[in-house]
């Protein structure tokens, strides 16, 4: 049984002691697999040339002295750390705001969806069955600074082989870049900083602004990639734009593709709730079948 006629069995069918049981029923059924980079400042997961993650101690369990030879006092008995993170870092969500201006702002393309920031976004919309459509054959096939293009009829040849896309799909494109690119400084400016800032490398596949529109024109509202940008390397306004503009949203950087099937996993990401969001730092995930 499809996990999403599962959810929608648990929220609307069965008395609230019997909806908690099937779904814990239903769940052992599947594994859970973590589709999200570890971000870490010696990682390559902020984009091109943005700011990396600044990280420090805001407390310890006891008072310590730092490199310097201070004594760091301590609060009592605790651990926590404080961040500094641009939105778009590590596996992270794209809202509609991210690349489309407000309505009164007086900028080209400015719309409605100019407003939907994450906060306003409806989570319901970024989870959902997961189609995997493996685009590992464009993998290098780029000039530098450029990107491999996802074309239209390649995702039609997909649907041909694994059946159409249906509304409330969340698409995910898998093309190993992540998985062969996220690795500790310096090899791994080759993510980002290679094909987009030094152009000597060819960047991750991306889909053209037609595919988009197909998409949306298909009922998908959510996707993802495990490319570090949904656009292409050379510039990603027009990729972006054409998603966003219909109030569209996704994942980008996701690693660990390749333990999905093309169909009958469930895809799920969730950021922080930040006002006036463009984005978030997202934790993926999937579930997916388990093998018997």
């Amino acid at each position: 049984m499809r996990l999403s006629i599962l959810v929608v069995l648990f929220v609307y069918s069965l008395p609230v002691f019997a909806q908690a049981g099937a779904l814990a029923a239903a769940m052992k059924e599947y594994d859970v697999v973590d589709l999200s980079v570890t971000v870490s400042e010696t990682m390559p997961a902020h984009w091109a040339m943005n700011p990396p993650l600044q990280r420090w101690t805001n407390n310890w369990f006891v008072a310590s002295k730092n490199s310097y030879g201070t004594q760091a006092p301590s609060e009592g008995p605790y651990y926590s750390q404080r961040y500094v993170i641009d939105e778009h870092t590590g596996t992270q969500t794209d809202f509609p705001a991210h690349f489309v201006p407000p309505p009164t702002s007086g900028l080209p393309g400015a719309g409605p969806q100019g407003l939907m920031t994450g906060d306003k976004y409806p989570i319901s919309r970024m989870m959902g069955p997961a189609v995997v459509i493996n685009v590992g054959s464009l993998l290098e096939k780029a000039a530098p600074g450029k990107s491999p293009v996802i074309t239209l009829d390649a995702v039609k040849a997909w649907e041909k082989q694994h059946g159409e896309v249906r509304p409330g799909d969340v698409v995910v494109f898998h093309s190993g870049y992540t998985d062969k690119y996220y690795k500790p400084l310096p090899e791994g400016l080759r993510l980002t900083y290679e094909p987009v800032v030094a152009k000597t490398k060819p960047g991750w596949p991306a889909p053209s602004p037609e595919l988009m529109e197909y998409l949306f024109q298909k009922g998908v509202w959510h996707l993802g990639t495990d490319g570090p940008s949904m656009g292409p390397a050379e510039g990603g306004q027009a990729v972006h734009v054409a998603g966003l503009k219909h109030g569209m949203s996704w994942e980008e950087m996701l690693i660990g593709l390749g333990q999905l099937p093309a169909r009958g996993a469930y895809y799920l990401a969730l950021g922080i709730k930040v006002i006036d969001q463009s984005g978030s730092p997202s934790r993926a995930i999937a579930f997916v079948p388990r093998r018997r």
